[in-house]
């Protein structure tokens, strides 16, 4: 998943002064999404959705915990979440009955 993430960004493939804080964001990308599926094990064919969301959180790694950001006259609302094009693409989330 590490190669694609890196393709994805534009990276060469053999640079690997990165790929510490690239699996960061692979972990965590799997992480949420077995979180919100509510799965343990994350299927193989979801595995390139997680590498976009991956990305995802690499670009916006210095936005996080911020809603909305302004400079001068321009004015930008950040999404917090999944965003909608990487969710309809993961199987909704399950349901867990504990008894």
């Amino acid at each position: 998943m590490l190669e694609i993430v890196k393709m994805l960004l534009g990276m060469d493939i053999s640079d690997t002064s990165k790929d510490n804080l690239l699996n960061h964001f692979i972990k965590k990308a799997i992480d949420i999404i077995l979180g919100y599926c509510n799965i343990d094990v994350l299927p193989e064919q979801y595995h390139d959705v997680a590498a976009d969301l991956a990305v995802f959180l690499y670009n916006n790694r210095d936005l996080e915990g911020i809603t909305k950001k302004t400079e001068g006259e321009k004015s930008l609302t950040i999404i917090n979440d999944i965003p909608e094009s990487i969710r309809l693409a993961l199987p909704p989330p399950r349901i867990r009955v504990v008894g």
